[in-house]
Formats: structure tokens, sequence, C-alpha cells
């Protein structure tokens, strides 16, 4: 790990912590050991350190996640798994992020929008519908570009709408009822079939 990196690993973990308003460029730097000037020699101001920090965060998250996803048996699994991690996650986290990732995300997407294929070596969305026709449990007619960008979509639209916030519908939420079913239906019979098994063992 390098020293730009190092910072935005603690920033981001100071973050999730804090937020962005208690968080100051004097505590990030007090954190880490370092004087405040050898922080702006990397990053102009606390705006554009935070910006890099969770993008750090989300791509080491992705990758973690990617990770997880190797180790199980089948592509419905690791949906699953996904929906475990993303679950325990969300409820081990401030509350008070929430609302700066938003902001922060809608910047974001502008330029993952613009890097796309760049961001398809963390996207999780991407491998699990790779694996997923591989394994044939999705359909072999979906195009897998096209999926993405739309999941790609879901997930910005799930951080971004005022309508879903006003709903107060966490993640865990928005899984069961959105992307889960989403995923069934990409799925071929055999896919739906085991779907349903995990679903059946969740209830009980």
């Amino acid at each position: 790990m390098d020293y730009r990196e190092r910072i935005l690993a603690r920033t981001a973990d100071l973050f999730q912590i804090m937020g962005t308003k208690s968080l100051t460029m004097d505590l990030i730097a007090m954190d880490l050991g370092i004087s405040k000037r050898t922080i702006y020699e990397l990053f102009k101001d606390k705006d554009e350190l935070l910006l890099n920090a969770i993008e750090y965060w989300i791509r080491s998250n992705n990758i973690r996640m990617l990770e997880m996803v190797e180790k199980t048996d089948n592509v419905i699994e690791a949906i699953f798994v996904i929906i475990d991690h993303q679950h325990k996650q969300m409820m081990s986290q401030n509350l008070i992020i929430f609302e700066d990732l938003k902001k922060y995300f809608v910047r974001l997407n502008a330029s993952w929008h613009a890097n796309r294929e760049k961001c398809r070596e963390f996207s999780v969305s991407y491998a699990l519908l790779e694996r997923g026709k591989k394994e044939g449990f999705f359909r072999e007619e979906i195009k897998i570009d096209v999926v993405d960008s739309f999941l790609f979509e879901l997930v910005n639209l799930f951080h971004t709408s005022k309508g879903i916030r006003m709903m107060n519908l966490d993640r865990q939420l928005a899984m069961e009822n959105i992307f889960l079913p989403y995923f069934r239906g990409i799925c071929t019979e055999s896919g739906q079939k085991l779907m349903d098994s995990y679903l059946h063992k969740l209830e009980y």
C-alpha cells in the first residue's frame, strides 16, 4: 500500500465512522501521524480527498465481494451471499453517512459513466452476469452489457432518487424487492428453481 492509498484507506474508515461534517483535515492528519501539508500535496482540499476516499472504499468493497463470490458454488448462491454481506455492512455503519454518500455518489457516477470499460474490472454485477450465463442459470439471450448498464442505473437511482429516499428504503429491502426479482426474471427455469430453494431456506 503506497502513501496515497494509505491516506485514502484511512480517510474512508474515518468517513464511515464520522461522516463529512465532523471529519476535518487536521483530524485526518493527526490520525495518520502526518502533517496536513503532506495531504494537501496529494489532494487540493477536503472535498477532493473525500471524493477519492469514497471511490476507493467502494472499489475495495466490490473487490472483497468478488472474492466472496469466487468461493460460492454457483451464481445464485453468490447473489444471496452478496445480499447478506450488504445487510451486515449496512447494520454496522453509522446512518449519518448515507446522506453524505448520496451527494458524492452523484459525482462519482458521472466519472464511472465515462469509464465503464475500466469500471468492469471491479463490477460485481458484470461478474455475476458472466458467471450466470456460463453456468446456465441466466438466460443465454441476455446481453450482459445492456443488463449491467441497467443494473448500474438502478443502483444510481437508489442512491439519488428523492422518491425512494422518502420511502426510507434500506439496501436490504431494495435487494429483496427490486434487485432480487430482477435477477429471478433473467434466470432460466433451472435458475429460478435454484433461487426459489434459497428463498425457501431464508424463510425458515
